[in-house]
């Protein structure tokens, strides 16, 4: 790990997959003012690189990573 960085979630919370209403709950507040802050201030070839050091897990990739599932998924939350 670099100084100053975030461990991603499947590290930080590993009991808790994507999608897992965790997130919604408990977990929303550090995915949204710790996770998230720091992934968008990294340039896409360090995220690329962060994602390659930690191990990204299949199912992590598709469901936070993977842009047309990501935008597939917010077009059906808006619609709930």
């Amino acid at each position: 790990m670099l100084y100053n960085e975030v461990p991603p979630p499947w590290s930080e919370y590993p009991g808790f997959p994507p999608g897992d209403m965790f997130w919604r709950e408990a977990g929303q507040p550090w995915l949204v003012y710790v996770w998230e802050p720091f992934w968008k201030s990294l340039t896409p070839e360090r995220q690329q690189d962060y994602l390659r050091r930690w191990n990204v897990p299949d199912v992590w990739r598709m469901f936070y990573f993977d842009s047309a599932f990501r935008e597939w998924l917010d077009s059906v939350d808006e619609d709930s």
